[in-house]
């Protein structure tokens, strides 16, 4: 019993770092490539063009795609997923 939780609390503990990763990766992301052309004053105007999950995660292939950063998929949720939870403050999907 003592060994199962102690292999628990080891998954949890990688599964923390990973997140914590996935989060430096991000914003790191976002912020050498996205701030270069706007700053965050973007997300939180009045007219801001996405507005949930899905909008924004649209807009952050569209813009990648127009400067030919040619992100993954992965890295495409990743930054949505942070400018979801950062700026937006709208839920995201499970998967995030």
């Amino acid at each position: 019993m003592v060994r199962k939780l102690a292999l628990c609390g080891a998954a949890l503990f990688v599964a923390a770092g990973t997140a914590q990763a996935a989060g430096a990766r991000a914003r790191t992301l976002h912020d050498t490539y996205c701030v270069m052309c706007h700053d965050t004053r973007v997300y939180t105007r009045k007219e801001r063009v996405a507005n949930d999950y899905p909008g924004i995660r649209a807009q952050v292939a569209r813009w990648q795609g127009n400067v030919m950063l040619n992100w993954s998929d992965a890295d495409i949720d990743l930054v949505a997923s942070y400018l979801a939870e950062q700026y937006y403050k709208v839920p995201c999907p499970v998967s995030c």
